[in-house]
């Protein structure tokens, strides 16, 4: 991550631009994928990690699913022993 000194005209605003269509399901199908590898290093076995992705707590990966389905994810989870 880059460093620097704090610049007292800096905003310390959040940015956020919009995906066309096409570039944000890629998007969200490529973060889907890397939320589900990370958990399965950090050792969660498929059951926990499909039960992250229906509790609503954890809202990026719960918006995969309402998004996507369940079959997706599922789809995902094979790789995972």
């Amino acid at each position: 991550m880059a460093e620097k000194d704090h610049e007292e005209d800096d905003p310390f605003e959040l940015v956020g631009v919009r995906l066309a269509d096409a570039e944000a399901e890629a998007a969200l199908n490529e973060m889907a994928r890397v939320f589900v590898e990370e958990f399965a290093r950090m050792g969660y076995a498929r059951e926990r990690i499909l039960s992250m992705f229906h509790d609503p707590f954890y809202r990026a990966p719960h918006e995969v699913l309402r998004r996507r389905g369940e079959a997706f994810v599922l789809f995902l989870l094979e790789g995972v022993p």
